[in-house]
Formats: structure tokens, sequence, C-alpha cells
């Protein structure tokens, strides 16, 4: 399946722009429209990111445009209440 390689590329280029190590992630939200598939793409996205299996992953699956603006917010709220966090 391309939508988790397309969701790392996406990351890796937000992650060398942060310039910092990929161990401070503590947090992986997704959306997708694609049908729901096993393991869910925000396992294959930390496998293929190389991060820690104890990231905190939220996964949205079938919510359309909706579901855009969901993510944005539920980023936005994690790196607000989370010190030293920053979204990508």
């Amino acid at each position: 399946m391309e939508i988790p390689k397309l969701g790392a590329e996406a990351a890796t280029k937000a992650i060398d722009e942060w310039a910092q190590p990929k161990s401070r992630i503590t947090h992986l939200v997704f959306h997708s429209t694609l049908g729901t598939v096993m393991p869910g793409v925000d396992y294959q996205l930390i496998k293929l990111l190389g991060l820690n299996p104890s990231v905190k992953r939220c996964m949205f699956y079938q919510l359309g445009c909706y579901g855009g603006g969901t993510v944005l917010r539920l980023a936005k709220d994690l790196a607000q209440n989370n010190p030293g966090s920053r979204r990508i």
C-alpha cells in the first residue's frame, strides 16, 4: 500500500526541517479516507520512520474532509498541552 510510504515521505521531510532527533516524537496523528487496513497505517508509519513503538498514536479513518480539520485540532491540542512538544 502506498499511503504509509507517502506519509513517511512527508513526515521525514518535516522531521528533517525540525532538526531534532526522532526519539523526541511522542505522538502520531494520522487520517485517511482509505478503508481500514491491518496492521493500521499508524503502525506501518511508526515502523517506516523507525520510531519507538511507545509513541502514542491516534488514527482516524473514513471521516472525509471533516477528518482533516479534526486531526489538525487534535495535533494542535496535543502540542499546546504537552510541554516541549511540536507538531510535525
